[in-house]
């Protein structure tokens, strides 16, 4: 019979107090002394020597300046090591592949992009792991890489770690988690990109401490993630979250899912884009104008929002109507939802201006007096950039729920009796 409960013996006690001692330090985002860890954890003062010489010893935490003087000596202030190791963080997109390598305080050392076109599956993993792979030379010997995030746009097996399906890259059944276990030999966490993101935006981000909140995500396509009592809501088998795919239109355009009037098929930059190539051909933009002869097919999203800045009234209609049918879908996610902000990323973050005051109108209009009443709808902190810094909170958010478990090979354990403290400590 396997073992599915874990006693709270004293090992078990430990590694919890190590993590809240963390979590503390990581919270707090500043150096801060001894005594006021003890004052908060309500912790003894040995107790908490102990778990800092060990968190201390494992490279999650350094000494980080001397506290205010005050009568006696002086004690030394703690703080999360940015040297003790290093995360990356990846995103498979559409069209796309984008890495970052942050330190343990998640500030960014080294981050690339690659436009990947149209490429097919083979194409495209092999671009994407050479990239990882020049990622991990960028981290020197004297740092221990944590692990691996990555971000795709679709279902994903939490299980295995495979992308089950990917509607706007054509992919299905991709072994993800194994193939770059074994070809890199760290850890790795496959996730969507939209739930990535979210993460992102509740650790690093515009929603930081906040444990209601609904993140979207506009690439190719339209994803969401949603964030319930403070975690990741994922459903009965980790898929929920696909609002792209609510119908909005019974008989709207083709979506690639295979269904109809998608909300993704109304609000994402494709939507745009097509919507903006009608206007060209019509000879309706004036700025997008000199497109028409043979360039239409070649026009992209920066171009549509350079000439929304420029104001062209074209390209300010159509971009109206997708906020026309952005808010409708908001109000749909707050009344179902009830959260206390929403986040807009990727190219809806970029759009925000001239999409967001229609939106806000359709909420006014659409959503439920009392859920609305206190609901704020703000950008992405990130932008773009969301989906790879979730894709370093995936680890990073593990490493804080159990520092012992990434402890560093042949690292000294620090026993519990010990009473042992970090150099030079006093309280």
């Amino acid at each position: 019979m396997k073992t599915r409960y874990r006693t709270g013996d004293q090992n078990w006690v430990r590694e919890r107090n190590l993590a809240i001692v963390l979590n503390y330090l990581w919270e707090a985002g500043r150096p801060i002394s001894r005594a006021e860890i003890v004052k908060t954890s309500g912790l003894n003062k040995s107790t908490v020597g102990s778990l800092l010489t060990q968190l201390q010893a494992w490279g999650f935490v350094r000494e980080s300046g001397r506290s205010e003087p005050r009568p006696g000596r002086p004690g030394a202030l703690i703080d999360i090591d940015p040297e003790g190791g290093r995360l990356i963080g990846a995103e498979i997109g559409v069209g796309f592949i984008s890495i970052v390598v942050t330190d343990m305080k998640a500030e960014v050392v080294w981050q690339k992009k690659l436009e990947t076109g149209s490429g097919n599956q083979s194409r495209v993993l092999q671009s994407a792991e050479r990239l990882v792979q020049e990622a991990i030379s960028k981290v020197t010997r004297r740092h221990r890489l944590f692990g691996i995030g990555l971000g795709v746009p679709g279902l994903v097996d939490h299980l295995t770690g495979a992308l089950l399906f990917a509607p706007n890259l054509r992919w299905r059944d991709v072994p993800l988690r194994n193939r770059w276990t074994q070809r890199f030999g760290v850890p790795v966490i496959v996730e969507n990109e939209a739930n990535a993101a979210a993460l992102g935006e509740q650790m690093l981000g515009a929603a930081k401490g906040v444990d209601e909140f609904v993140y979207l995500s506009a690439g190719v396509g339209l994803g969401c993630g949603l964030v319930i009592g403070g975690k990741l809501y994922g459903g009965a088998g980790g898929f929920a979250g696909e609002a792209g795919h609510m119908t909005i239109v019974p008989d709207g355009p083709q979506c690639n899912c295979g269904n109809r009037g998608c909300w993704e098929t109304l609000v994402g930059p494709t939507a745009i884009v097509r919507q903006a190539r009608q206007a060209v051909a019509r000879g309706r933009s004036s700025i997008l104008l000199p497109l028409k002869s043979g360039k239409v097919d070649g026009l992209r999203m920066e171009q549509v929002l350079e000439a929304a800045g420029k104001g062209d009234p074209a390209v300010l209609e159509i971009l109206t109507g997708v906020g026309r049918y952005l808010g409708i879908g908001i109000a749909n996610m707050i009344n179902t939802f009830n959260p206390s902000l929403v986040v807009l990323g990727g190219v809806l973050s970029l759009a925000g201006p001239y999409v967001l005051p229609r939106a806000r109108q359709e909420v006014d209009a659409r959503a439920l007096a009392a859920p609305r009443k206190d609901v704020q709808i703000i950008v992405s902190a990130f932008k773009f950039d969301a989906c790879v810094m979730g894709g370093v909170s995936l680890i990073l958010r593990r490493i804080l729920s159990d520092p012992a478990a990434w402890q560093p090979r042949r690292a000294p354990v620090v026993s519990p009796e010990s009473s042992l403290v970090l150099r030079r400590s006093a309280l």
